[in-house]
């Protein structure tokens, strides 16, 4: 699918990435930087609004890799979890967090998102964790 990332300057770039990866591993795959990315297993299984499943992973466990994602098949996205708001939360400011706004490493890139636009925000200093 074709995926256009919109970097903190407003540059966009057109890039690829393959269907069932996730959008970190296609952003690392053309060289556009993220910041690190850790993630354990999945913490939880979002199956409906109602139902919503823990599986005892350690989901995310940082939130440098924090992107906005507009356009098609956003809605396709799997439900934001638990551990990955708490990581947005605790990595950017109130003020830096939109609706839109996930963690690239918990996006699995589907069919429906191809002509998706990326925004990458400014990072996270993460040279001191």
């Amino acid at each position: 699918i074709s995926l256009t990332i919109v970097d903190p300057s407003g540059a966009r770039r057109k890039i690829n990435g393959m269907i069932g990866t996730t959008l970190y591993e296609a952003c690392e795959t053309n060289e556009v930087e993220l910041g690190p990315m850790t993630t354990g297993g999945p913490s939880e299984s979002v199956h409906s609004e109602r139902w919503t499943e823990p599986v005892f992973g350690e989901g995310p466990t940082s939130g440098y890799d924090h992107v906005v994602l507009s356009g098609p098949g956003v809605n396709t996205a799997t439900p934001m979890t638990r551990s990955e708001s708490r990581m947005l939360e605790d990595y950017w400011d109130f003020d830096e967090v939109f609706p839109e706004s996930r963690l690239a490493s918990m996006i699995t890139l589907t069919k429906q998102m191809d002509g998706m636009i990326v925004y990458v925000p400014p990072r996270v200093d993460d040279s001191n964790p």
